[in-house]
């Protein structure tokens, strides 16, 4: 029997975020971004900005996703501290349903190279979902920054050697 591969779109990766954790709304565009760039192997490219990561394919994605009805955008909060919830509409959740069994089943591709069973996918969407989902910019700086002394250093996508020091340099002096 054959397995097949999937190459996603990214409202396809939109949607699967938004589907797992039993379809928690995401709070805020930029956890979609904070979320997706904490990958192993991102699907995007990321550019880093000053206070998270961004990528222009998963911003165009999310819009379309909004225009196309599969999902709604709901402001939240209090004056002063208003934010963004994307819940899957009833549409998009018969979609994000469909497309999440479809790569349950498949090995997914992921960047150019790299071949992932399609569940391990959908285990790390639902756990990077978990940490990063709800969280303040304060809080996601923290995570982020933490990252700088890890195996999985995600700064050394984007900057050179003596660049992470600096910013582990500054992190230090922020936390003290």
């Amino acid at each position: 029997m054959r397995v097949p591969l999937l190459s996603l779109e990214p409202r396809e990766w939109a949607l699967l975020l938004l589907y797992a954790d039993g379809q928690s709304p995401i709070k805020g565009e930029e956890c979609f971004h904070t979320t997706f760039s904490m990958m192993a192997v991102p699907p995007f490219s990321f550019k880093p900005l000053l206070l998270s990561f961004f990528s222009p394919e998963l911003h165009s994605a999310i819009k379309g996703l909004v225009s196309e009805g599969l999902v709604r955008v709901v402001n939240e909060g209090k004056a002063g501290a208003e934010y963004k919830l994307y819940k899957l509409s009833e549409k998009g959740l018969v979609e994000a349903a469909r497309l999440a069994d479809r790569v349950k089943s498949s090995w997914v591709s992921i960047g150019e190279v790299i071949f992932r069973e399609g569940s391990k996918v959908l285990g790390e969407i639902e756990a990077l979902k978990k940490t990063y989902n709800g969280k303040n910019v304060s809080e996601w700086l923290d995570l982020i920054l933490k990252k700088m002394d890890s195996q999985d250093n995600i700064f050394e996508k984007f900057f050179s050697e003596s660049e992470i020091e600096f910013l582990r340099n500054i992190y230090k002096s922020f936390k003290k």
